[in-house]
């Protein structure tokens, strides 16, 4: 099983009027290096990408037209880390506010390296800082920059050639990012992220069938659902939450959560100012064996963020901030633009013995059938190198109303099994019965 996650985020900065006045990027302390304790150091910096994330997603609320946000905070903690490298006075303290860098001893020096680890793994990060030609940025922001966030200076020539670029870095998945370049435009911070990685317990693509996910309680749209009916999973239930917690592992270091509400206890929205990842992973029990189904689908995100920073007090971004440390031209932030793209499949470089669907005595059920949130996190941090809500898997679909199609009680039990136990019995119902042993 392949999922694969792409996102870009670009800054736009443009020029103000011409000055006379000078900065140089502030150093950080010399003390930071390797004594800092990586594992730990890791953790701080990973909850702080978590509560970044988590105020991002708080702020983008679905709609009609994009009923499923997704966004990478690590992507928009690295655009606005490298951003603050430039910043000076009371906008470098909103940036680093924002990044909750203060919970973090030596802020870049533990997300550089946290990049670092990343690499290493499935994940892969590329970055860049496009400058107009004839536009001269200080050097210590440009070697800042490389050093910290690996963010090569690239000429901006033409839109055309930044395209190409988001489109190599994204695999191909991202083709078209930015329909034009402002002529006032002088500076491109840009970044992309890229995850594809292998379930460490694949699904058979042979077992997906079409299955209802509901929307809400009148509502659903038919999606293809992948089955197993020996899965190992780690699964709790959270009554303090409101929602029953998943983890399906990938090979090597990372897992896809899933977070899907309790029957009458809110929507997926409630659940995102509550999450707390590290201490949903300290409460994961061990795996076992039971019957899952997760809907496949490709889901797309595009989303200019100014509003949603603003909200986070970042407002001043845009209009008058301090960004001396970067040119000795006044800028101002003009666009945060945001794109990302998720797919679910089958697909996976191993292959296995087909599995039958067969329904077993005492298996308790994990039915990913109503709206959820999810995270790809990384086992290390614990950052959420993507978070999102999921709230139509098939947003090009025509919903179907419930009492159309079927005859019994939507919150009831629909589907017959040879199961005498009645926490063990499978739905087709929305908030379906999935139960924890």
């Amino acid at each position: 099983m392949v999922l694969y996650l792409a996102v870009l985020l670009l800054l736009c900065l443009c020029r103000q009027g011409l000055t006379d006045d000078t900065g140089v990027v502030a150093p950080e302390d010399h003390s930071c290096g390797e004594q800092v304790f990586r594992q730990e150091a890791w953790r701080s910096v990973g909850g702080a990408i978590e509560k970044l994330g988590r105020q991002l997603l708080e702020s983008l609320q679905a709609g009609p037209e994009q009923p499923n946000v997704i966004i990478s905070p690590l992507s928009v903690a690295l655009a606005l880390a490298q951003l603050s490298l430039g910043a000076h006075n009371e906008t470098q303290k909103l940036l680093l506010s924002s990044l909750h860098a203060h919970t973090v001893p030596c802020y870049h020096h533990t997300l550089g390296s946290l990049l670092q680890h990343l690499t290493n793994t499935s994940l892969q990060v590329a970055t860049r800082m496009y400058l107009r030609p004839e536009f001269e940025v200080y050097q210590s922001f440009i070697a800042e920059s490389l050093r910290r966030y690996r963010s090569e200076p690239a000429p901006l020539i033409s839109v055309e050639e930044v395209n190409r670029w988001v489109e190599k870095a994204t695999k191909g998945h991202m083709t078209n990012f930015l329909p034009s370049i402002p002529h006032d435009m002088v500076l491109m911070l840009i970044n992309a992220v890229h995850f594809k990685g292998e379930w460490e317990a694949r699904f058979d693509p042979q077992l997906t069938q079409k299955g209802e996910f509901y929307l809400d309680n009148n509502n659903f749209v038919h999606v293809d659902m992948m089955r197993s009916a020996k899965y190992p999973l780690s699964l709790l239930e959270d009554g303090e939450l409101g929602a029953q917690v998943a983890r399906f592992p990938f090979k090597g270091n990372t897992s896809f959560l899933v977070v899907m509400p309790l029957p009458g206890r809110g929507n997926v929205s409630s659940l995102v100012a509550k999450l707390n990842i590290s201490d949903l992973y300290r409460r994961l029990p061990q795996e076992s064996t039971m019957q899952v189904q997760l809907p496949k689908f490709t889901l797309q995100y595009r989303q200019e963020l100014q509003e949603a920073l603003s909200s986070m007090g970042l407002g001043s971004l845009f209009s008058g901030p301090d960004l001396s440390g970067i040119s000795a031209v006044p800028l101002q932030v003009s666009s945060v633009r945001h794109a990302c793209g998720v797919e679910l499949s089958e697909e996976g470089a191993d292959a296995s013995a087909a599995t039958s669907v067969t329904i077993m005595r005492s298996v308790p059920i994990f039915f990913v059938n109503s709206p959820f949130l999810f995270a790809l996190v990384d086992h290390t941090s614990l950052a959420p190198l993507f978070l999102g809500t999921v709230t139509n898997p098939a947003p090009d679909t025509s919903p179907m109303h419930i009492d159309s199609q079927l005859g019994d009680d939507p919150h009831g039990n629909n589907t017959q099994s040879d199961s005498t136990n009645s926490n063990n019995v499978q739905s087709d119902g929305p908030h379906s019965s999935n139960n924890v042993l």
